[in-house]
Formats: C-alpha cells, sequence, structure tokens
C-alpha cells in the first residue's frame, strides 16, 4: 500500500518482549507452586494465550506501520486503528516532542487528534482544511491539527515536506 513506512513501536516493544520471555516462567512457576490440578490446568491456558496475545500484537505493531504514498498518510496503531489522510490537505508538518498523558492511544482535545505512544508524540501536522476523525464510542471530530508519534521523526518530516 504504502511507499515509505515509518515504525511507531520503538519504545512499547522492549516492554513487550520482556512480558512474552517472562511468561514461560510464570507458567512454569505456577506449575511448581499450584499443588491442584484443575487450578494448574486453567492458569496454563490463561498463561498460553497471554503468550500468544503478546506475539499478536508484536507481530501487528510491525506490520501495520505508519505509511505514506502518493496520495495519503496512513496513521495506524497495530489493528485498533487507521486514519488516512491526504497529503493535500497538510499545510505545515514539525518535528518537537510534546507530552500530554492522556492514558489513551488516541484522543480529540481542542481540534487536535493525539495519538500518543508511551504518553508522548513527536511529529505534528497543520491541516489546511479540517479532517472528520471517528473515534468509534467517543464520537466523530473534526480536526485541524494532528499530533502523533514515529520512531524516525526526521525521515518522516523529510517524506512529508516534500
Amino acid at each position: 500500500m504504502g511507499d515509505r513506512s515509518f515504525g511507531y513501536s520503538a519504545q512499547v516493544r522492549p516492554f513487550l518482549w520482556v512480558f512474552l520471555v517472562l511468561t514461560p516462567v510464570e507458567i512454569l512457576l505456577v506449575d511448581l507452586l499450584v499443588p491442584w490440578f484443575w487450578l494448574r490446568a486453567v492458569l496454563l491456558v490463561f498463561g498460553l494465550l497471554s503468550g500468544l496475545l503478546l506475539a499478536w500484537l508484536l507481530w501487528m505493531l510491525h506490520k501495520f506501520k505508519h505509511e505514506i504514498d502518493d496520495e495519503y498518510l496512513w496513521l495506524r496503531y497495530a489493528r485498533e486503528f487507521e486514519y488516512r489522510i491526504p497529503l493535500a490537505a497538510i499545510e505545515s508538518v514539525t518535528q518537537g516532542m510534546t507530552s500530554r498523558s492522556l492514558n489513551k492511544t488516541r484522543s480529540v482535545v481542542d481540534g487536535t487528534l493525539v495519538l500518543e505512544i508511551s504518553n508522548s508524540t513527536n511529529v505534528s501536522l497543520r491541516l489546511n482544511e479540517p479532517q472528520e476523525i471517528d473515534l468509534g464510542r467517543r464520537g466523530v471530530h473534526e480536526v485541524t491539527k494532528i499530533e502523533f508519534w514515529t520512531d524516525n521523526p526526521d525521515e518522516m518530516v523529510r517524506a512529508l515536506r516534500k
């Protein structure tokens, strides 16, 4: 789909890998410490599901990156959301770290779509025309600015300024 892709998960990937590596250790400890077979079996199933979900999330973060093609900037977070912003609607792009601590992956604050990773963003887009953004149960909002995180903001800013 995209000509250029940009990751956004470098901050969270190490933590996910730690939990993924520790999951078998947890399963082994539970097996050694819990005396009841039925409870060990239930906890084993939960441990295996936990490991599978972590592996799936790591794969999704790797597979579904932000992308830029000839017409659009695609902003994503795994399979949770995907926003398509027309390149023609981007008035200006700047790089700079902001921290809002909204504790949500996506929010709209005062007409700004905020796509945080670890409570931070590092690229900001000003739009020349409002874009409608659907936040699911939180409704549809018009935004004139977008702030998001990318692992390589220098390259993202260069690619968007072309």
